[in-house]
């Protein structure tokens, strides 16, 4: 090999280097963002991380220091802080194509798996306003029809009911609840064009099978009055079905896990 062959090896394996580099560096600053973007985006809330560490020689990822914004008027600063997340996952596998799915679509489509999604702790702040019964309001509960709302929009397949009432907000003058009686064949209305093909763009597909909590603190207060709870090993269940979910969904549907398990918690502590 001449020397002009070796400094052309040497130039191509440095060059190599670099991209990979970048391109790692890339990938945590997307996944960060993308946290970030999905948590405000469905809870209305600006949602932090510190860090996103993702190895793609293991598959695994670190996410340090997650916190949500709590709502306007409320004591606490944040309404959901996680230390510490780490999810394992394996890597995509083409999904079995439906009947009907195109040569395209069959290269594609692609699901990729987290085995697990371990948090270290987990505090939610629960807090209840209004002496009233009907004028009480919870944070907890405004958060979850923010994210439940959001979800309906982007996704109305998922939630047909929350999809049918939003739509009839926006459409007065249709009553669905009298619609649905006189066409019971034809289930809610929803405003759900069919997807059109998106060439170039694989729909990826992401299934949790597992969620764990090694610890969850859940602090309620309710004129003037706190109560804490302390739980460990939660399990929560799976995300995603057999399917899968696409990855922008992702983000709304742990967040609406994790702050379900807070009105859970709240409606099943003694008063």
């Amino acid at each position: 090999m001449n020397k002009l062959a070796v400094l052309a090896f040497t130039l191509l394996v440095f060059l190599s280097s670099i991209l990979w580099y970048l391109a790692s560096g890339s990938l945590n600053e997307y996944l960060k963002s993308q946290i970030q973007l999905q948590g405000q985006h469905y809870s209305k809330q600006t949602t932090s991380l510190a860090l996103a560490d993702f190895s793609a020689n293991t598959g695994i990822g670190v996410f340090t220091e997650i916190t949500l914004a709590n709502l306007t008027g409320y004591q606490s600063t944040y309404a959901l802080i996680i230390d510490e997340a780490r999810l394992e996952l394996t890597f995509p596998e083409p999904t079995t194509p439906h009947k009907g799915t195109s040569a395209f679509q069959k290269k594609q489509d692609s699901i990729t798996t987290i085995k697990q999604l371990t948090i270290n702790k987990l505090t939610l702040n629960s807090e209840i306003k209004g002496s009233v019964q009907k004028e009480k309001q919870n944070n907890i509960t405004q958060l979850m029809t923010h994210i439940k709302n959001q979800l309906a929009q982007d996704y109305p397949a998922f939630y047909p009911e929350i999809s049918a009432r939003l739509y009839a907000q926006k459409k007065p003058e249709l009553n669905a609840d009298a619609y649905t009686k006189s066409h019971p064949d034809t289930g809610p209305i929803i405003e759900h064009k069919q997807t059109k093909n998106k060439r170039g763009k694989p729909q990826d597909r992401i299934i949790i099978q597992a969620i764990i909590i090694n610890g969850f603190e859940l602090s309620i207060i309710d004129k003037d009055m706190k109560n804490t709870i302390h739980l460990s090993n939660v399990q929560l269940a799976s995300i995603g079905g057999k399917l899968g979910i696409v990855s922008n969904q992702v983000g709304g549907e742990i967040l609406l896990a994790l702050l379900n398990l807070a009105q859970k918690q709240s409606t099943d502590s003694p008063k």
